[in-house]
């Protein structure tokens, strides 16, 4: 069901009442998005994780490992990092739960 229509250029909803109900589709439709992400990597320069977000991180030299953002444009591992060092990073997939 489509719940807008476009006048000037810009959607507005049709129907005032069906508003929670068009931002509940527009809630799932984000979190499928967020879901085809993972696995992708999100450029630093596009956004940051979560403060104490454990992430894999790729480095501008091309190595890639598990680190963890304290915030502030910091990663921690064994040593700090900047976001000048590290590029891109991607969440933690689930873990694997066996059969």
């Amino acid at each position: 069901m489509r719940y807008t229509e476009y006048h000037a250029g810009k959607a507005v909803i049709k129907d005032k009442n069906k508003l929670s109900e068009a931002m509940e589709k527009l809630a799932r439709l984000e979190d499928a998005e967020e879901k085809d992400r993972l696995g992708q990597w999100i450029p630093c320069s596009e956004r940051l994780p979560e403060n104490a977000m454990n992430v894999i991180a790729q480095f501008s030299s091309g190595t890639v490992t598990e680190l963890r953002y304290a915030g502030n444009g910091i990663f921690e591992g064994i040593y700090d990092y900047s976001t000048k060092v590290i590029i891109a990073w991607m969440p933690l997939p689930e873990p694997y739960k066996g059969e």
